[in-house]
């Protein structure tokens, strides 16, 4: 019932930010099949996010979420929910789905941003060897590299290893350009 009542006014402002220059809008965040479960998202999430998507489309616009919890069961929602962005996809090993499971259901449908998880870059979660070796099946699972941004998924841990975060750069700017 909230969400009928709010449903009008968040229109309105989504309406206004679409009038904005912004090539890319953020609608939707926080997905985690414990709170989004699959049928609960289909029901009222993926026609809420497709609704939008459509809106952006028009405009030549795209539209970002942020699905940054737990996603199994969720990605073909993701899908056909007409996002083009999932920003801040988290992999194993923080969660259940692998990088590459991901990409294998998004395809070229959805751009992913992250895919990195921030606990690659604890000392106190992998030894180097383990980042390094985790990097490349990064690289691996990324196949041609078209819609992907790789980068920290959520967010730096404020006790990250810095040299770490250097050399996942460098690591990732040894894949060269998008093929």
């Amino acid at each position: 019932e909230l969400c009928e009542i709010l449903t009008p006014f968040f229109d309105k402002i989504f309406e206004a930010t679409l009038n904005y220059d912004a090539e890319l809008l953020l609608c939707g965040a926080n997905f985690d099949r414990s709170i989004t479960p699959p049928d609960l998202f289909a029901e009222h999430i993926t026609p809420f996010i497709r609704k939008q998507a459509d809106r952006c489309h028009e405009r030549g616009k795209f539209l970002l979420t942020h699905p940054d919890g737990e996603n199994m069961g969720l990605l073909e929602e993701y899908v056909r929910s007409g996002m083009d962005v999932a920003d801040s996809i988290c992999p194993a090993p923080m969660t259940k789905l692998s990088l590459k499971e991901v990409r294998n259901v998004f395809g070229d449908a959805i751009t992913i941003w992250g895919g990195i998880p921030s606990i690659c870059f604890l000392d106190s979660s992998m030894s180097e060897y383990e980042f390094e070796k985790y990097m490349d099946e990064v690289l691996e699972s990324i196949g041609n590299g078209k819609h992907i941004i790789l980068g920290i998924a959520d967010t730096t841990p404020p006790d990250a290893n810095f040299d770490r975060v250097v050399k996942a750069g460098k690591i990732i700017e040894s894949f060269g350009p998008v093929k």
